[in-house]
């Protein structure tokens, strides 16, 4: 936000004699070639009035005195700039972007100046932070040619806060310090300086900065506002009040509601309610009711409304015309965040809840919303990071049960099942994370503790279908099929008409052998269901299993028939005919039913495959045609998954030539598609063609400049061809974009590789500090240290490893090694905590064999460490430790042979 003089109007013949003299300097010359002509004069005194009333506040005045100068002069631009500016001030990104375009357009056809094409780069750049388009922000920053120390200045500011808003914390720091070291005496830098310090808790060195920017100018607004938001978030609430009543001194002098006034007198609000003065705070709502944003709070109603009803297009349209008014509305984009989420519109979700999120006041709701929207996304990594971050993370059992989820989707199934066990010991009425819960453990085959959790759902709620069937499949898998049947017998008694009762006793008596009993229930369950593919599809299935491929054939057909989009009638049909037959089926189905999506998709990718653009094109319009300006087609992420499904078969093929040319075209369709990009720039890796690569990568980083990943992407592909150093520079780029585990690992392996295990063991210690309870950070340190002869850090690092997971066997097995080579008496028990975990991993026995014996069990050390030399016959350690095992056991002739075999 620039400094604004505040200007009082009290002084109305001094504007009066302003304009006169402006008048007279403009009709007086010395001859007739100087002197203006009225035109030029009244054009002068529009642009003149607009400024002035601009200064003043009145920006209705400043807008209408602007067009009238437009008028007379379409072809000069200061008119247009100051129309920009005002819908800047008002809030309004979206027509202040159109204006732009406008003005951009009218200097095309004359020569403008370098300090004029800066600036409509910085108005834009405004505009689109407005809008939240952060990424067009900070792309747009980099249009700006040689600026002066002014522009310079402000482009700082920008960027560092638009970088703060984006929690991307270091690095608007380190804009907000160039700011201040371009501008030492500007209050501003400090304000973003005193932000980004809050933002990272560091309240001593916001108080700091606060301080530092009152003693250069303590009646700035910018500060005062800021002020009065700290006090806010300390609840120092008096304090928070007399500082938004004088921030509003300056803010409120707008003849219209801009939506900084709109945002400022809602935080007063909250202020004064804070402090039960509900009189006072009564009387600013009622100025904000009365206000064009007053539609706002109608607005939030009616997609509250519509959303309760399960409406979540009616929600939608209702909330992006509230964000429309106002962009920085956090209780509407968290509501829409939720709504997308709703929608399948994930990316969209996520990108509404990281806003919410880096502005703080929701960010608790939003932080667990946009979790598991990651979890969604199957960014499980991002979404356990997010989680770590917040105070509430060992109390709160949503923020368990998620931290929990993606734990178990990463991998690390002990901290997954700690957590999610403590969340229902919190809340033992989520009965949707339990079947959850029981849905993880089918998937890992133990089915008796999927089916306790899915009979306690049960004992909850005696209706619950989904627990009723997990329970039914666990038994059927576990090979209990008495047990499957009763259970299923028991829900038909119950619900006769339920077709889905209907169809998994079928499947029962179909894998039990009983098909005339199976194609009963199927007809049954048709028949309860009869516009349903389901029991189509199960007689289907069950016609093949017989060998009636003709009878297959015609139920599957029936099955897509009535439903073309079902994914698993579609896929039947296709592995029941042959390819040309389905897409002729597939045609006629949509003759039928123009609008199915299915068939269209099948359609599609047959014309990928087979290089048919024309149809490929035609397709791919008709899926991504969008129901309305606001809303993707539903098809949207289905068509880019293909595009880029068959270029990576292609890929597979070694068919690169076709791959590039079908990922050149998804780029074109997708321009914003990140994985469609850095695929095609793998392409070009492949082919030897960098130049092409580092293009396509470089325009990805452009349109992604918070992403990590095209940094990534290269740098794994030079680890491809040995150029560590190059790598290890790039994941450290990557790491300054986005902190991860992973990508903290594929850092310090680089480095590692390139001969830097010092700088390797830094990069770990730091993590480690970063993410204290992630073992897959731990792991590879303590690993660094035994590796470079720092046993005692090695071992404290494996013992808080075994304290976090128990049975961590790389942990226990190393920790065993160096604590019997420090001779401590420990070591044997760690050993064969690990053996007993592993007992097929010949490192593991040959550790616990090679103890034993120095241990004085010599004949069990043989017995074990021949277990070893079994599992791992080449093994020159292992031979050489059972020969010195048969020799303490006074078997010679043993030990000798096993070294001859060296």
């Amino acid at each position: 936000m620039k400094t604004r003089k505040a200007f009082t109007k009290r002084f109305p013949l001094a504007r009066a004699s302003l304009l006169s003299i402006a008048i007279t300097m403009a009709t007086v010359g010395c001859g007739e070639e100087s002197t203006q002509n009225q035109e030029d004069v009244q054009y002068l005194s529009h642009l003149d009035q607009s400024r002035f009333f601009q200064r003043q506040g009145e920006l209705r005045a400043s807008t209408v005195e602007a067009r009238s100068a437009i008028e007379l002069q379409a072809g000069e631009p200061a008119p247009y700039f100051i129309l920009v500016e005002n819908l800047i001030t008002a809030g309004d990104g979206i027509n202040a972007e159109h204006q732009l375009d406008e003005l951009a357009t009218l200097l095309e056809s004359a020569d403008p100046s370098r300090d004029s094409l800066n600036r409509i780069v910085l108005l834009r750049a405004e505009a689109l932070r407005i809008q939240r388009e952060y990424d067009r922000v900070l792309a747009t920053l980099t249009d700006l040619d040689e600026p002066s120390s002014t522009q310079a200045l402000d482009a700082e500011l920008l960027k560092g806060r638009v970088l703060l808003e984006t929690n991307r914390i270091a690095d608007a720091r380190k804009a907000f310090e160039q700011a201040h070291g371009l501008a030492p005496d500007a209050v501003l830098p400090l304000i973003g300086l005193s932000r980004t310090a809050f933002a990272d808790n560091d309240l001593a060195l916001t108080r700091e900065y606060i301080k530092k920017a009152e003693e250069l100018d303590g009646q700035t607004p910018a500060l005062w506002l800021w002020k009065a938001q700290f006090a806010q978030a300390t609840q120092d609430w008096a304090t928070a009040e007399s500082a938004y009543i004088r921030a509003l001194e300056d803010i409120g002098q707008y003849d219209v509601m801009t939506f900084q006034k709109y945002e400022t007198i809602s935080a007063l609000i909250n202020v004064l309610r804070a402090q039960n003065k509900s009189g006072e705070a009564f009387v600013y709502e009622e100025i904000l009711a009365k206000s064009a944003p007053g539609n706002i709070k109608s607005n939030l109603e009616a997609a509250q409304e519509a959303f309760n009803k399960g409406d979540m297009d009616a929600a939608g349209h209702y909330l992006e015309g509230v964000l429309r008014q106002a962009p920085s509305h956090e209780k509407s984009a968290l509501l829409l965040g939720l709504v997308r989420f709703r929608q399948g519109r994930v990316e969209e979700a996520e990108r509404l809840l990281s806003y919410v999120v880096n502005q703080g006041s929701d960010a608790l709701q939003a932080s667990k919303l946009l979790a598991a929207t990651k979890i969604q996304m199957q960014d499980p990594e991002g979404a356990r990071e997010l989680l770590e971050n917040l105070d509430e993370k060992q109390s709160d059992p949503e923020i368990l049960a998620l931290t929990g989820i993606a734990a178990l989707a990463s991998g690390d199934t002990h901290v997954g099942e700690t957590f999610i066990e403590r969340a229902l010991e919190l809340n033992p009425d989520n009965q949707s994370l339990r079947l959850r819960y029981a849905n993880y453990f089918a998937r890992q085959g133990d089915h008796d503790r999927a089916i306790a959790l899915a009979e306690q759902v049960m004992n909850a709620n005696p209706t619950a279908n989904q627990a009723r069937l997990l329970i039914i499949r666990s038994h059927m898998a576990a090979g209990n099929t008495a047990a499957a049947a009763e259970t299923a017998n028991a829900w038909i008694k119950e619900q006769p008409d339920n077709a889905s009762a209907l169809l998994i006793r079928g499947q029962l008596a179909a894998q039990t052998g009983n098909l005339d009993e199976a194609r009963q229930y199927f007809n049954q369950a048709a028949t309860q269901s009869p516009d349903s593919a389901g029991p189509k599809i199960a007689l289907g299935a069950l016609a093949r299993s017989q060998g009636n491929q003709e009878e297959a054939l015609k139920l599957f057909r029936q099955a897509v028939t009535l439903e073309p989009n079902n994914r698993q009638a579609l896929q039947n049909l296709a592995t029941s005919q042959e390819r040309e037959e389905s897409l002729v089926f597939m045609r006629e189905v949509l003759a039928k039913q123009p609008d199915a999506i299915g068939p269209k998709l099948v359609l599609l990718e047959a014309a990928l495959e087979a290089g048919d653009t024309p149809q490929a094109d035609q397709l791919s319009a008709d899926l991504l045609e969008r129901r309305s300006e606001s809303a993707p087609a539903q098809a949207a992420p289905v068509v880019e998954s293909l595009y880029k499904g068959v270029a990576e078969n292609f890929l597979k093929a070694g068919e690169l030539d076709k791959a590039a040319a079908l990922l050149n075209r998804g780029r074109v369709l997708f321009p914003e598609n990140e994985d469609i990009a850095l695929q095609s720039a793998l392409i070009s890796f492949h082919k030897n063609d960098e130049h092409a690569a580092r293009e396509i990568i470089q325009e990805a980083k452009q349109m992604h400049p918070a992403s990590a990943r095209p940094y990534i992407t290269e740098a794994s592909y030079r680890t491809s061809q040995g150029r560590h150093e190059d790598a290890a520079e790039l994941f450290r780029q990557a790491l300054g974009k986005q902190d991860s585990v992973a990508t903290v690992l594929a850092y310090s392996r680089a480095l590692q590789n390139s001969d830097q295990s010092d700088k390797a063991i830094s990069v770990l210690e730091d993590a480690a500090t970063r993410f204290p309870e992630r073992p897959e950070v731990a792991l590879p340190l303590a690993l660094l240290y035994q590796s470079n002869n720092q046993p005692e850090k090695a071992s404290d690092v494996y013992e808080r490893i075994i304290e976090a997971a128990p049975n961590n066997v790389v942990a226990l097995n190393n920790l065993a090694w160096l604590r019997h080579e420090n001779k401590d008496d420990r070591a044997l028990k760690l050993a064969e905590r690990a053996y007993q975990l592993s007992p097929k991993s010949a490192a593991v026995t040959d550790t616990y064999g090679w103890i034993l014996l120095a241990s004085g069990h010599v004949q069990k050390s043989v017995e074990i460490l021949e277990q070893a030399l079994q599992l791992q016959p080449d093994a020159k350690d292992i031979a050489n430790h059972l020969a010195e095992a048969y020799k303490a056991n006074g078997q010679e002739a043993e030990a000798r042979q096993v070294l001859e075999k060296l």
